[in-house]
């Protein structure tokens, strides 16, 4: 190892670190230079080829990468609790109700909220749903590295070249805020709300300028329904409410995700979120065109859409991480109670305690879930040469000590609330749980004044 004297390298140590990429180091350690890690190891080993470093003392502590939430809605955070007891029909027709309340800065409140409360839950990277336009502030002044998708909706093909002229428009503005944490990206809401057409445009769109681009794809049953057979809530009851109930819906005979293969849509640049309602031919079909899904558990279970299977996407090759999906469905962004949540559903549906381990949720939770947005070649983890994107998870009280296993103590031991150090690019963002980036008073308040408008219509 090379002999380094560098007064700027920062060393931190821990009672285990996690590379994912490597095994674990007990009483390891992670050089850090600038945005970028330089060292990995034992902690005496790097302590010795460092001389002179500042040495941050960790403690009892897990130091792992940054939690990679592929999926989110950091707009609607206020939302949550809400609509708890819902069917995934039911719950999108109310959510649709309530969602036009708030205004702008109510939406720019509730992204903000969101942000902080994933910097404090771990995560370092984001692949965010934007429909209202305050994520990329949110993610920003929270100082995530971020793909920010910009939602797109459309079934009419008359108005199909205005509709993506407009959103042409939409992406050289938000070009604009672009860096080197955040990117742009496109995102076709979902089969029932945007026309085979319109996915074929915003494909061509996306790879003209190098985007990557995602949808909710085979989320439910009523979605399955209406791809089918054009029957059910969102063939009538949707579209009554959206002003779409005059317009020609088809059945196509064919799964949410046969269908969108006719479209040009797959690639290894687009992400499938949900693929609950998929058949071992789906399967074939997404392993087939390099697509990767963004797997979200907790929020699939509570709307009641179904189990995704994971272990089935695993074993063809498909890249997979996690998503929180939105608070207003999943209550919470947590990356511990994803993982949980993983192993005991797909344990429990498999009858096989072998089914999903707790490291393989470790692994898609952070370098999975980078190899997901494409980001894998910069974070998710913890190598010489990657950006410094990292978190501490404090073990010193919790029940599973002493730890024998780290990635068995994080996944079925951990807590959102453990977590108290939070970097991203060498840049300390959370620090003794303390939010170094966000006003947390100014921020609760903003969210709580947007959050008190949605009551009266939720009672």
């Amino acid at each position: 190892m090379q002999n380094r004297s560098d007064e700027s390298i920062s060393i931190f140590r821990a009672k285990w670190v996690l590379p994912v990429s490597a095994d674990p180091v007990y009483e390891g350690a992670v050089a850090v230079k600038g945005s970028s890690i330089i060292d990995v190891g034992p902690a005496a080993v790097i302590m010795e080829a460092n001389p002179g470093s500042k040495v941050v003392n960790l403690h009892h502590a897990i130091l792992l990468p940054g939690f990679v939430n592929c999926h989110s809605h950091l707009e609607y955070s206020v939302f949550r609790g809400l609509l708890d007891n819902m069917n995934f029909g039911d719950w999108l027709l109310n959510f649709l109700d309530i969602r036009s309340i708030l205004s702008q800065e109510d939406y720019l409140a509730s992204a903000r909220l969101g942000a902080a409360e994933c910097v404090s839950s771990g995560f370092t990277t984001v692949a965010d749903s934007m429909y209202a336009g305050a994520s990329l502030d949110a993610v920003n002044a929270a100082g995530l590295r971020a793909i920010v998708f910009q939602e797109a909706f459309g079934i009419d093909d008359g108005k199909l070249a205005a509709t993506m002229a407009g959103l042409s428009a939409r992406l050289d503005e938000l070009e604009e805020s672009q860096n080197d944490l955040v990117e742009i990206g496109l995102f076709p809401h979902a089969t029932y709300t945007v026309s085979a057409a319109m996915y074929r445009a915003v494909a061509r769109l996306a790879r003209e300028r190098g985007k990557r681009f995602a949808t909710h794809l085979a989320e439910s049953s009523e979605e399955s329904a209406y791809i089918r057979s054009g029957s059910g809530v969102l063939a009538l009851d949707l579209r009554e409410k959206v002003g779409w109930e005059k317009m020609t819906r088809e059945a196509f005979g064919v799964t949410p995700v046969k269908y969108l293969q006719q479209w040009d849509v797959y690639g290894p640049d687009f992400i499938a979120v949900h693929c609950v309602n998929v058949t071992d031919q789906d399967v074939a079909i997404l392993a087939g065109s390099g697509v990767a899904i963004a797997h979200c558990p907790k929020s699939n279970a509570k709307l009641g859409c179904g189990i995704a299977p994971l272990p089935s996407f695993l074993a063809a090759g498909i890249r997979v991480g996690f998503g929180t999906d939105s608070p207003a469905s999943s209550n919470m962004m947590d990356m511990f109670s994803e993982m949980r949540t993983a192993v005991f559903l797909h344990r429990g549906v498999r009858r096989d305690a072998e089914a999903l381990d707790a490291s393989d949720c470790v692994r898609m939770a952070t370098l999975g879930g980078a190899r997901v947005l494409g980001l894998d070649g910069r974070t998710g983890s913890l190598e010489p040469g990657k950006q410094a994107d990292m978190i501490a998870v404090d073990m010193e009280h919790n029940h599973f000590m002493p730890i024998e296993d780290p990635y068995s103590a994080l996944v079925l031991g951990g807590s959102r609330e453990d977590v108290f150090f939070v970097m991203v690019a060498g840049r300390t963002i959370y620090d003794k749980k303390v939010l170094l980036t966000v006003d947390e008073e100014k921020t609760s308040a903003a969210a709580k004044a947007a959050r008190q408008k949605l009551i009266p219509a939720h009672l």
